[in-house]
Formats: structure tokens, sequence, C-alpha cells
């Protein structure tokens, strides 16, 4: 007999043994070239499905060369013909699939959704267009997306200074529509005395007729004190073309009519229409980990072409910890016709600290 001591560590032992010889819990894509990678499938919502590995991180792994996929865990499957699966993916013949404890969702009606459940599901892997999508692909929720960035400095001594800088984003992405509004302020002032005071407001609305085209209304308000501006409103509508759309990179154009309301402090007020142009673009680079992001707006006036303005922002943002982050950012904004003794360039070199979701 061991003594009492002895068979507790015999004890700890056995069951340190017994849990380092479990088998551990991880999905399996089988390749054609007979290559098989494990790991978590965390999404597939392009051409490529997502492996979260303990070894290299998350890992894209082209679609069109995955033969077979086994999941622990169950998987959220939309069909090409918009079919919503859930259930555990099982060993299949190469090129197919098969779920077993189904749940099946299908829209009926065009109206509301039916739910059935099936011991099971075949069907090919090319027509899986999602693999755990988020809500806004598969109709049935939004997704909110966006940034919230400050900078501030202050200074005392023979200089005394005080800057503030804030600017945010949101976007509410669902699957015909899309949300975005945003703002900036900035002030600044040197002994009591206001250096700059300017401020700017935007909201969007876009509709998707097809995957690529949608319609689109917007306003924007803004005031910049420097530039005897009290208030500039502008309203319009026009069509876009999103041509591309993934979290990796985002592009779009757009052409559309506005009319342009300008309030002055002491210049003469004017209000015209006004041809709009705009670009809105931002990729990951470095492993997704750093974004670039470049956006201007173009107004030309009808009745004028010399009445014409620019808004533009670029810029890189860097990771920190979280979801913090850092950004670098240049504005240049251009008014052909400004109010009079003021400059028609208007530039800022920014650095803040931000947060993004």
């Amino acid at each position: 007999m061991l003594p009492k001591h002895y068979r507790g560590a015999a004890a700890t032992a056995v069951i340190f043994v017994l849990l380092i010889n479990q088998p551990s819990i991880a999905d399996e894509i089988r390749m054609k070239n007979g290559d098989v990678i494990t790991g978590q499938i965390i999404k597939k919502e392009t051409d490529r499905v997502i492996l979260k590995t303990a070894y290299a991180g998350d890992i894209p792994i082209q679609w069109s060369e995955v033969a077979n996929i086994i999941s622990d865990q169950p998987l959220h499957v939309v069909l090409s013909d918009g079919t919503s699966l859930h259930g555990i993916m099982v060993e299949a013949d190469p090129g197919s699939a098969r779920m077993e404890s189904v749940k099946v969702q299908d829209e009926v009606d065009n109206t509301e959704m039916q739910i059935q459940e099936l011991p099971e599901a075949n069907f090919d892997l090319v027509s899986a267009k999602y693999l755990n999508p988020t809500p806004d692909l598969t109709g049935q929720g939004i997704r909110w997306s966006g940034n919230i960035n400050a900078g501030a400095s202050l200074t005392n001594g023979n200089s005394e200074t005080r800057q503030l800088r804030f600017d945010a984003e949101t976007i509410a992405r669902a699957l015909r529509q899309r949300y975005t509004v945003g703002g900036q302020f900035n002030r600044a002032e040197d002994r009591g005395r206001n250096t700059l005071f300017n401020s700017r407001a935007n909201a969007k609305y876009d509709y998707f007729f097809s995957k690529k085209w949608y319609g689109y209304s917007n306003g924007t308000l803004e005031n910049d004190r420097f530039r005897d501006l009290r208030l500039r409103s502008t309203i319009g509508a026009g069509s876009g073309y999103q041509i591309f759309e993934t979290p990796n990179i985002n592009l779009s154009l757009e052409a559309g009519l506005n009319y342009v309301s300008e309030d002055y402090y002491e210049e003469e007020d004017n209000g015209y229409p006004g041809v709009r142009w705009a670009t809105k673009y931002d990729q990951l680079f470095f492993n997704g980990k750093t974004k670039f992001f470049h956006e201007h707006e173009v107004l030309v006036g009808l009745k004028e072409t010399s009445q014409t303005l620019v808004f533009s922002k670029t810029g890189f943002r860097f990771p920190l910890l979280f979801d913090f982050n850092a950004t670098a950012q240049f504005n240049f904004n251009w008014d052909s016709s400004p109010a009079e003794g003021r400059e028609r360039e208007d530039s800022a070199l920014l650095f803040t600290l931000g947060y993004g979701w």
C-alpha cells in the first residue's frame, strides 16, 4: 500500500496523462492535393475560407482547392440559392459536403422564414456561398462598424495654446441598405484667442439594387469661422457602384446632383445646384494589421463651373492594444470661390488616437 501522499500524487499523474492523451477539438479542411489543415473555421465570405490556427493565426484558404470539411462545432452555411443550414459537417466524398443534425431556414413567400429540422443534408461545396456569415450578408440583421478618434495638445509658459481634434464615423450595413453618419470637430486657441474653429457633419443612406449598384441620398452641414462660413449645407442624391466590399478592401464610386447653400458671417449668402463626385477606399496591409484609407468628394456648380468644392482625407491607421489604434492623416479642402480675404486651400496633418469596431 502506497503512503497517502504518494497515492494523491499518483492519482494526479494519471489524470494528467489522460488529459494530454485526449484528442484535441479541431475542425479539419481537407485539400484536393491531400493536405489536411486543422484549426477552427472562422468564416467564408469571399472566395477564401478563414481557418484560425494556434501556430500561424488566421489562414486564408482558397475555397476552390478544398475537397472536404469536417467540423467539431455546428457551422452556419448559406447556399447560393439562399438556403440557410446549421449543423455539424462530417466526412463526405471529395467536392461534396454532408451535414448532420441540420436546421434548415428558408424564406416563404418573401415574407417570413420557415425553420425545419433534418437528420442530414447533402450539397456540393461549390454551392456554399458563405460559412458563418455576418448578419448583414444573410438579410437577418445589421453589421455595425466605425471608429472614433481624438487628439489634443496643451502648452504653457512662453506659449499658451490649447488644441482639440475629434472625429467619428459609424456605418450600419444590412443586406440591401447602408447608413453612414460621421462628423469632425476642431478647436484651437493661443492665449485665449481662437486660431481654429470649424466642424462638419455628414449623413448618407444607400439602397442596393444589386450587389454592386446602389442609389444614395446625402447631406452635410459645415461651419468654419475663419473662412467666414456660418453654415454650408448640401443635400442631394445619386448613384453609386461598390467595386469591392470585403473585410480587407472596400472601394466605391459615386456621382449625383446636390444643392449647396452657403450662409456667411459677412459675405453675401449664396446657393447653387451642382454635380457631385465621390470616392471612398480603404485596404488592409501587413497581414491585416494596418489600414490605408482615402476619401474625396468634389462638388462643381452647374451655373458656374468656377464654383468648385473639394474635400479629401488620406491616412494610415495602425493597431495598438485591443481595438485601440493610432492614425496619421492628411486633410485637404479647396474652395474655388472663398469669402473675400480668405485662402482657397486648407490643409491639416493630424495624429490621433482612437477606437474602432
